[in-house]
């Protein structure tokens, strides 16, 4: 039996990067997945390639910002697979880049709502359906930068979903309300 076997799981920014490959895993690994991007074309693309492999999957597109998505995600869970057990809130962005007098007020926000508020409304309506299981596991993509620092070109997407693979499976029964650092060692590594 695989680790995610008759789960069914939300996975948002799946269009590309880390959300994409840990659609592709959690399929493989038995869930049945529900993926959202603002890309309906690379979402469409994710899916075909999940359901030629034999996997269940399901897009819809939208921008993660709105809560009405979050609310639809969940409703396609439910509808489509009959419940949800896993969400990795995924989406996110690095947001405008350069030095703080320059940056605008619409920037930082957007990169708030994309980062933070998004994340809130997808739990919002993620953790009823799970409650309705008594069970899940609610995920949350962050960034290691609170700790250390960043380096470009370190982490494959494929480590982190195996990462969030853990974190979805029974395996972390007894992991919960903590942050897993998967950073390839950089958060204890002094230059």
């Amino acid at each position: 039996m695989s680790a995610l076997s008759n789960k069914v799981a939300i996975i948002t920014g799946a269009s590309s990067g880390i959300g994409y490959a840990t659609a592709r895993r959690f399929a493989r690994e038995g869930a049945k997945v529900v993926v959202a991007a603002r890309r309906q074309p690379e979402l469409e693309a994710l899916v075909e390639e999940i359901i030629q492999a034999g996997g269940h999957a399901v897009a819809l597109a939208g921008d993660a910002k709105d809560e009405g998505l979050a609310e639809a995600l969940v409703e396609l869970a439910i509808s489509r697979f009959g419940g949800l057990d896993i969400a990795f809130n995924n989406a996110g962005t690095t947001g405008e880049i350069g030095a703080t007098p320059d940056m605008s007020l619409s920037a930082w926000e957007d990169t708030i709502n994309t980062n933070l508020t998004s994340a809130f409304l997808g739990a919002k309506h993620q953790i009823p359906a799970m409650l309705e299981r008594n069970s899940g596991s609610l995920i949350f993509t962050s960034t290691f930068v609170g700790y250390t620092v960043g380096l470009p070109g370190m982490a494959s997407p494929d480590e982190i979903a195996q990462s969030a693979l853990y974190l979805a499976s029974d395996a972390s029964s007894f992991t919960t309300g903590t942050a897993l650092l998967a950073d390839g060692g950089v958060s204890i590594n002094r230059t």
